[in-house]
Order: structure tokens, then C-alpha cells, then sequence
């Protein structure tokens, strides 16, 4: 589904990784969109007669992959839908996006979309945008602050599902329906254990032994040691995310282990996706967060919110894809 920072940013990713929004009502699944982005601050002239929309957005990291490329389509959605986008660097720092909602508030933008680096350090300046009278959107990583129009996101239950739907296919068809799985997770972000769940949902009307469920940290080599201590074969690995998954590959591979399919639960850049085209390791596939899905659902959600839509969903989760050596080339020519 990751370098460790980048546990830290998508989810915050992936160290928020999705906890659910705690206003979660409706629930909705946008598609994704195709863009390619520019400058850091995108101003357009919308048609004669309507006033420009001015967005101020504070995201939690740019140094990220993953988040250089939330960066890269916001800029270019709001090209194509006439918003007038300034977008911040949070850096990984509550007291950074503290200052720079603050900013975006003495300066009256029309909305605040914020991916949160603290979910409940960033609650005063949120605070302050709705006595300001100005909405916040709250996209990617969670907060507990309440008085929001949305959150926008993806199901941590349903990634898990979505790797463990396809290793339950790979079980039945290759492994006559019997198979050994070490389960590599973590205590902290919760959302890890969910995607675990979904995983083990997937698989419980199989024959699967668990010869492994064990925390990794989010710390490759941690998780190298895990596979390399355990005595019993392994036919599957499933990681909370990248990190752990890539720790497994590294173990299996300084056995000579050519046969067992390590499989993320998160993950995103040229690592992963790069080793999925060679298909030259154990690395079999992952689930990948599509940063244009999750843009287009953000502006989608405020595009509806300035048109007076009164049934806006709390949460809105966003499609997932399941990415492997088979489908790689076509997803990265949509994404």
C-alpha cells in the first residue's frame, strides 16, 4: 500500500493511514482522472460574469513521491475547474500548518483543504477557520475535528480486501486452496491492523496456516528479521506497507527464495512500481492510493459545496486499485 516517511505522509501514509473521519456518515467512490501538473500556485480567469474561487491549501509533506504528486494535480485540476490554488508545504510540522491556515484565513480564501501532520494539533487553527466563517476540507490523513464539509480518503479495511481477494484467486487456482502466510504489521497506525483484517476476511474459507503475524515498526530491516527467523515454508507475505513488504523481498532474497509472493498493502513511487514491470523479485503487487483520484474527489466535494449541495457525505472514500506486473504498464499510463 513505503519508505517510512512516507508512512508519515499518506495516511499521514501512511502513518495516519487512514483511521477513519470521526463525522464519517455517507460514503462515496470517486474515479480517478488523468493530469499532469506545473506551478505552485495555479490562478485561472473563469468566464465572464463568475468570481474566481480561492483555495488555500496546506499539504502535509512535498518531499514524498506520493505527496509530490498530490502536489503536482492539485495544481492542474485547478487549472481545468478555474480555482485560484496557493498550496503550502506542511513539512511533517503541526505548528508550520498552524501558521499557514492562519495565513490562509487573515488572507479570506474561499476554502482550506488541510491533509493533517497532527490530527489534533491542527484542531485551534481549524477552530479559527470556521469562526472565520470559512469552510475546510480535510483530505488523506484524518483529524478529530468535527466541523469540517468533508473528508476525503480511502477505506484501510477495504485495501486489505482488495490484496487478500487476489491472493485468495492465487490460492485456490495454484495452491489447491492450502497455503503458509506470514502477516507482517504494526500496532501504530491503527489502520494497519484494519488492513490486516480485510486481508484475513478474504482468506478465512481457505486452508491458511499463519506461520507468522508479527510487528515490523514500519522499519525494513525489522521486518527482514522477521521473515529470516521464521522455520517454516512461506508461500505468501502480506505487508501493512511498503516498508515491511520491501524487508520481506530483501530476507527472502539473500535465501535464494525465488518462490515466495510478497505482496503491500500500500505503496506508491519508481520502487515498487519499477520492480512490478521488471517482475524480477518477490514483489508481486500492491494497492496503490491514486493521487489524481484523490484530488479529483477533494475539488469534486468542493465544487458541490460552492454549487449548494446540501447532501455532502462526511467521508468520502476513493476507489483503490490493486496493481501487479500484469497491469502496471495500464495504470501507470491513467494515473
Amino acid at each position: 500500500m513505503k519508505k517510512l516517511i512516507s508512512i508519515l505522509c499518506s495516511g499521514l501514509i501512511l502513518a495516519s493511514v487512514l483511521a477513519g473521519c470521526s463525522s464519517a456518515a455517507a460514503t462515496t467512490t470517486a474515479a480517478a482522472t488523468t493530469a499532469k501538473g506545473a506551478d505552485a500556485t495555479a490562478a485561472v480567469t473563469t468566464a465572464a460574469g463568475t468570481t474566481t474561487k480561492r483555495i488555500g491549501i496546506s499539504l502535509v509533506y512535498k518531499g514524498d513521491e506520493w505527496c509530490a504528486a498530490v502536489d503536482e494535480q492539485f495544481k492542474t485540476q485547478a487549472e481545468a475547474l478555474g480555482y485560484e490554488v496557493n498550496i503550502q508545504d506542511g513539512n511533517l510540522d503541526n505548528e508550520t500548518q498552524v501558521k499557514q491556515v492562519e495565513n490562509f484565513i487573515t488572507q479570506k480564501y474561499d476554502m482550506i483543504a488541510v491533509d493533517p501532520a497532527s490530527a489534533d494539533g491542527i484542531i485551534p487553527a481549524l477552530q479559527k477557520a470556521r469562526d472565520a466563517g470559512i469552510p475546510v476540507i480535510i483530505f488523506d490523513s484524518p483529524t478529530s475535528f468535527e466541523d469540517i464539509v468533508s473528508y476525503i480518503s480511502w477505506d484501510s479495511y477495504q485495501t486489505g480486501q482488495v490484496i487478500g481477494k487476489h491472493m485468495a484467486e492465487l490460492i485456490t487456482k495454484d495452491y489447491g486452496g492450502k497455503a503458509n502466510v506470514a502477516v507482517l504489521t504494526m500496532a501504530s497506525p491503527v489502520a494497519i491492523g484494519e488492513r490486516v483484517q480485510g486481508v484475513k476476511d478474504a482468506l478465512k474459507d481457505l486452508d491458511i496456516t499463519y506461520v507468522a503475524e508479527q510487528e515490523y515498526e514500519g522499519n525494513r530491516e525489522k521486518a527482514a528479521n522477521v521473515i529470516t527467523n521464521i522455520k517454516e515454508p512461506i508461500d505468501f507475505v502480506v505487508a501493512g506497507q511498503d516498508n515491511g513488504a520491501w524487508g520481506a523481498v530483501s530476507a527472502l532474497q539473500a535465501a535464494n527464495n525465488t518462490t515466495t509472493k510478497v505482496f503491500s498493502m500500500g505503496a506508491y513511487g519508481e520502487e515498487s512500481f519499477g520492480a512490478l514491470q521488471a517482475d524480477t523479485s518477490n514483489y508481486k503487487g500492491t494497492v496503490a492510493i491514486s493521487p489524481s483520484t484523490l484530488v479529483e474527489a477533494t475539488y469534486k466535494t468542493i465544487a458541490d459545496y460552492f454549487a449548494g449541495v446540501k447532501d455532502i457525505p462526511a467521508r468520502t472514500n476513493i476507489a483503490l486499485d490493486l496493481v501487479t506486473h500484469d497491469n502496471i504498464d495500464a495504470y501507470l499510463s491513467t494515473h
